[in-house]
């Protein structure tokens, strides 16, 4: 029997064959590259029981990007409580829908800044190159208080260090970038731990709940992890949920004449339908069975996120973009996570997303594919994602939605 493949697959809408393995073995045995050996979960039910067992399931003793962390560098997703606990609190606060909503602003300021570079270059552009990776770097960079003149090199390590989510051994390159990137974020942390300042770097580096802090090392750890979660996810989320859209045209249509309506479902549905996380792998700490099926301590299991997104027992027409879903009597989707690894910026993806479909679409006349296109998924057992979406729009852009921001002078 064909089966669905993360580390392979490239379909551009594989549902019916991930439908088909979700049917067939609600769990099952499976080998990626290299002999790499797991056990794939795929129906809804299945997905959250793994979630909330991380006592059995461990995010800590899943696969890493560039190999195993070493004990210093496990923090948030690559932890277990209660090291896991107190990150969250640590920086929980920066995250919440209040602070988002202080940055929504700022997050179109930054939107309209892209789209007018765009269209000084002419009407053809590329979505994520020219788009979607740089809105949530920029604005993640601002939060930590990553300084302006660093920002491209910082946007540079954070995509190669999102490449390598897929190498089951790192490549040099991916190597050499995780270093050059903790000890970039050591020196900005040090800096804020002598000198504070009002942003995330130095509300890590001097966080304390009952006496406990981060070392440089773990706060460098978590700023690489709030840099691959709040660049690489939502870059992805926004160009997935763009080619739904082109690809979708009574859908488009639908959201472009009800905007203010629709906006927040086609979001959600978006995420649901195409999220950018696919799937979670975890190392199970001791013999046990999931639906029935043994697994023993040392295996891994994959949390098949993308599956359980598209699965019948929990959706109606799971299969199909449906812009308008009732997301108030919905089962929540699996595009953040779920139980205590539930991703902690899950408001400002939201936010970034809404702005950068608004945005684009406001101000892009008759945004559209590039005629002759040809989309290309990633083989990727974490992310699911277009290599690239390319795009063209017709006469010059529309005013700006936000005022020009006005930089301060840059102290670093």
């Amino acid at each position: 029997m064909t089966r669905y493949d993360p580390f392979t697959d490239q379909s551009l809408f594989p549902w019916k064959l991930v439908e088909q393995d979700r049917a067939m073995c609600p769990v099952h045995a499976a080998q990626g590259p290299q002999n790499f050996d797991y056990h794939r979960v795929n129906t809804y039910d299945l997905v959250r029981e793994v979630s909330r067992r991380f006592d059995a399931f461990s995010n800590k003793l899943g696969v890493q990007p560039l190999g195993a962390y070493p004990e210093e560098e496990q923090v948030l997703e690559f932890a277990d409580p209660p090291e896991h606990t107190l990150h969250r609190q640590l920086i929980g606060k920066a995250f919440s829908v209040a602070r988002v909503n202080e940055k929504l602003d700022r997050i179109q300021q930054i939107a309209d800044d892209l789209v007018d570079a765009i269209a000084r270059r002419g009407n053809r552009f590329r979505l994520r190159y020219d788009f979607g990776r740089l809105l949530p770097a920029q604005v993640i960079a601002e939060i930590l208080g990553v300084p302006i003149h660093d920002q491209a090199q910082f946007i540079a390590w954070s995509e190669i260090m999102e490449a390598a989510s897929n190498e089951i051994e790192p490549s040099p390159e991916s190597i050499a970038a995780n270093t050059a990137f903790l000890d970039y974020a050591r020196t900005q942390l040090s800096q804020r731990l002598a000198r504070p300042r009002d942003d995330l770097l130095s509300s890590i580096v001097h966080a304390d709940i009952d006496g406990a802090r981060l070392t440089l090392t773990q706060g460098a750890a978590m700023v690489r992890l709030l840099l691959a979660a709040g660049n690489g996810t939502t870059s992805i989320a926004i160009s997935n949920l763009i080619f739904l859209l082109e690809t979708n045209p009574d859908a488009k249509k639908r959201l472009l004449d009800n905007m203010e309506i629709l906006l927040d479902s086609a979001v959600e549905e978006g995420l649901r339908f195409d999220c950018p996380v696919q799937g979670n792998l975890r190392g199970v700490t001791h013999d046990t069975e999931i639906g029935g099926h043994r697994v023993i301590a040392g295996d891994r299991v994959y949390a098949f996120y993308a599956s359980a997104n598209h699965d019948p027992a929990r959706y109606d027409r799971p299969d199909e973009f449906v812009i308008d879903r009732d997301w108030s009597k919905e089962a929540r989707h699996f595009a953040f996570g779920y139980g205590i690894h539930f991703c902690l910026g899950a408001e400002l993806a939201r936010a970034e997303t809404k702005l950068a479909v608004r945005t684009l679409y406001e101000r892009l006349p008759n945004l559209r594919l590039r005629p002759g296109f040809t989309p290309e998924q990633v083989p990727s057992i974490t992310f699911r994602t277009w290599r690239e979406v390319e795009m063209e729009f017709d006469g010059v852009a529309a005013p700006r939605l936000s005022a020009p921001h006005v930089a301060h002078a840059d102290t670093t």
